[in-house]
């Protein structure tokens, strides 16, 4: 297959599609609506948009050594991944396939008044009264059957064919542009005045109505991107070509506005079934009509004939890169076994657009496609502006494009997208959503490819920095939690990531860091999701967490909580008070068991020190989330031991206005003085806690939360008290909290 360059293969059919029915049919009429000054100004801003996207398509075509087939599902694909990628590929597939039927519609809508003249056709349609509507059908439905053959001997064939359409609408053009030095007719009156239309004739067509319906010419650039497949070189062709296409037609645009302001006023305002058209205001002058006549068949036809070849080989892509189902992936064939040419998806392409031409009314769907091509853009301009902010090394387009500029282009299409039918634009957005999530999880294995790591890279490093800038008090305090485990303990350190998720996934953060003896293989292993490996010796795994909490996260965070196992491969002593002393809480997790049903956690509180601290943590617990899912939400019970000197009312009064000023959800259970040991208390009222939070054995040497004393062989013993219990948490705070911020 012979390769195309910048002229033939994006040039032109980008040209012949933006300089389509709009401009010789619909253009007069929008001047006649709300003046020529108005038209000028929507012509200037819908061609920002697609000079956005074309500064995007140059982004994104410029930053990839081979674009491959597809045009813009090619392109946003690079950016996005196959599963976003994918999803805008079969939402662009099924647009460019139904338009063939809206541009057939267009070629048959001025041909039919004529045609209807040949007297056998005339006989024809009288003899078995054929409607209007049904001549304009069969028209279209001709036509459609004659881009499908010129589709389907290749796109050498139909380049060739596009080469003459181009000289053909080049001559329309320009006959229009000259038609005011002819002096032309009509009613045996000039066509031309000398005073421009400033202002609007037709009352019920205001700006943003002449805006949405003129904004769908400029978006025929996907005509020429879609030939990305074969070009000589797409990087450079589609990025020219596009910006070529968009500069010149911007020019045509603008000049045949101003030729249509000086048309006579009453010839550009409808009246008794006469719409103001190139046609019917040059019905009178047959060699400038014919002309015309000719020009808008052409252009029609060449719109029709580019999505032809442009949508068969978007669907190509999808079948190459496995994006739709096995079932139809002989699509991408074509129908013999040598040849390259999708035959097979130009069949489907014609299979899709004729139910368009015989509906009727194709309002409705003309509306759903524009805006499906709006939202397509969309995607592009903002793929763009993504690899711009991700600041990502490997996105060095040649182009010198600014991510405002694709800011823009996404943001205009969809006001443009609010503008047409902002619930069509909804269901359309959703239908692409729903498409996304199942390529996500059936294509891409819900993987995210793409800009997304780097874009998400950036926020994140820029929140980081603006967090470095902001105190961290009580108010607004978040567990940044790192777990430390042993990578020879599964089990143990499975239960200490869930409990660590439960504390900080949900409003905070959370790092697991398992210990690996050097005389062990990870490799051989099985470990927690997201964890990291410390290989270190025997003799240094408390130092290794030491290191590790000094250190700064990723991200710019540093711990404030270490949650640990109550293991004797730490000395638990030496490590808890180093700990304390840079300022990080400390949570000694022992497993235990959980009685059936258990759903009340036990905070035993002593004071403020480390009580606030612990009913924070009960809180936090209580609400978070299990694997995505709400978990069966714990009540809390605080319960206080009293001293025997102690007023049993002043101390009840006490925990309630500390349950109310703290806003939890908890109930206060006040014990009696006795004689029994702690460890006694706790077995006599929370064997059927499923969890219980304790303050860690030691005492203080002063007012200074960090001021702890601990002795090992105390601190052993009392801990291997709990064997038998619930699952612990010892709780050592750094300082104390204040619940009522």
């Amino acid at each position: 297959m012979k390769k195309l360059g910048t002229f033939g293969g994006v040039f032109v059919p980008s040209f012949e599609a933006i300089l389509g029915a709009v401009l010789f049919l619909i253009l007069p009429l929008l001047v006649g609506a709300v003046g020529v000054w108005n038209v000028m100004i929507i012509v200037v801003l819908a061609n920002s948009a697609t000079l956005a996207t074309a500064f995007s398509i140059a982004d994104s075509s410029t930053n990839v050594r081979k674009v491959g087939a597809g045009g813009l599902y090619a392109l946003s694909k690079h950016s996005l991944g196959i599963a976003f990628g994918g999803s805008i590929g079969i939402q662009l597939f099924i647009a460019q396939a139904v338009s063939i039927g809206f541009y057939a519609v267009g070629f048959a809508e001025p041909l039919q008044q004529f045609v209807v003249r040949i007297p056998a056709v005339a006989r024809f349609v009288e003899q078995y009264a054929i409607p209007v509507l049904r001549q304009k059908q069969m028209l279209a439905t001709l036509i459609g059957i004659v881009a499908l053959l010129a589709a389907l001997v290749g796109a050498d064939f139909a380049s060739k064919l596009q080469s003459v359409i181009f000289v053909i609408l080049i001559v329309a053009v320009v006959l229009v542009l000259v038609s005011p030095f002819f002096g032309p007719l009509n009613d045996g009156r000039p066509i031309f005045t000398t005073t421009p239309l400033a202002r609007g004739l037709i009352p019920g067509i205001g700006f943003w109505v002449a805006f949405a319906t003129f904004f769908p010419a400029v978006t025929g650039i996907d005509a020429g991107v879609g030939m990305s497949g074969n070009l000589k070189d797409p990087g450079r062709s589609l990025a020219r070509g596009t910006f070529l296409a968009i500069a010149v037609t911007f020019v045509v645009y603008i000049a045949t506005t101003l030729v249509f302001g000086f048309i006579r006023h009453d010839l550009l305002v409808p009246s008794d079934g006469y719409i103001p058209s190139t046609i019917n205001i040059f019905l009178q002058e047959p060699v400038i009509m014919l002309i015309l006549l000719i020009g808008i068949l052409f252009a029609t036809g060449s719109s029709a004939l580019s999505y032809f070849l442009t949508a068969p080989r978007t669907a190509q892509a999808l079948v190459r890169d496995r994006v739709i189902p096995r079932a139809l992936r002989f699509l991408g064939r074509d129908f013999t076994k040598t040849g390259r040419e999708p035959r097979w998806a130009t069949v489907l392409t014609f299979l899709i657009f004729l139910p368009v031409i015989w509906a009727g009314d194709i309002s409705l769907a003309s509306l759903i496609v524009g805006i499906c091509f709006l939202v397509v853009y969309a995607w592009m301009n903002l793929a763009a502006f993504f690899e711009r902010i991700s600041g990502n090394p490997s996105f060095r387009p040649t182009s010198k494009g600014h991510w405002v500029v694709s800011l823009y282009g996404f943001v205009i299409c969809m006001a443009v997208v609010s503008l047409f039918d902002f619930r069509i634009g909804i269901a359309i957005l959703t239908a692409q959503f729903i498409l996304f999530v199942l390529l996500l999880k059936f294509r891409a294995r819900n993987m995210l490819e793409g800009v997304w790591w780097g874009v998400l890279f950036t926020l994140v490093g820029w929140g980081s920095k603006k967090l470095g800038g902001i105190v961290q008090g009580t108010k607004n305090w978040r567990p940044i939690v790192g777990v430390f485990g042993f990578a020879d303990k599964g089990d143990e350190t499975e239960r200490l990531r869930s409990i660590a998720m439960r504390i900080g996934e949900y409003r905070g953060y959370v790092a697991v860091n398992l210990l690996c003896p050097r005389k062990l293989d990870p490799d051989t292993l099985k470990l927690p999701e997201s964890s990291r490996v410390i290989r270190t010796t025997e003799d240094r795994f408390g130092t290794s967490v030491r290191s590790i909490v000094q250190a700064t996260v990723p991200g710019g965070y540093n711990f404030n909580t270490v949650v640990l196992p109550v293991d004797t491969r730490f000395n638990l002593t030496d490590l808890t008070r180093d700990l304390i002393a840079e300022g990080v809480n400390v949570i000694l997790y022992r497993h235990g068991k959980v009685e059936i049903g258990a759903d009340r956690i036990d905070v035993y509180w002593k004071g403020q020190e480390n009580g606030n601290l612990m009913a924070l943590l009960a809180y936090i617990i209580s609400h978070a989330n299990r694997q995505g899912k709400k978990a069966d939400m714990h009540s809390i019970r605080i319960i206080r031991k009293l001293m025997s000197d102690e007023d049993r009312d002043a101390a009840q009064a006490e925990m309630e206005e500390l349950i109310r000023g703290a806003r939890l959800d908890g109930e206060v259970l006040l014990l009696e003085p006795d004689e029994s040991r702690f460890p006694e208390t706790v077995a006599a009222n929370s064997r059927d806690a499923a969890m219980i939070l304790m303050g860690m054995p030691g005492s203080t040497m002063g007012a200074v939360a960090q001021m702890f004393q601990l002795d090992e062989i105390a601190f052993n013993k009392q801990i291997a008290e709990y064997d038998d219990f619930p699952p612990i948490l010892f709780v050592k705070a750094s300082g104390v909290f204040d619940l009522f911020a």
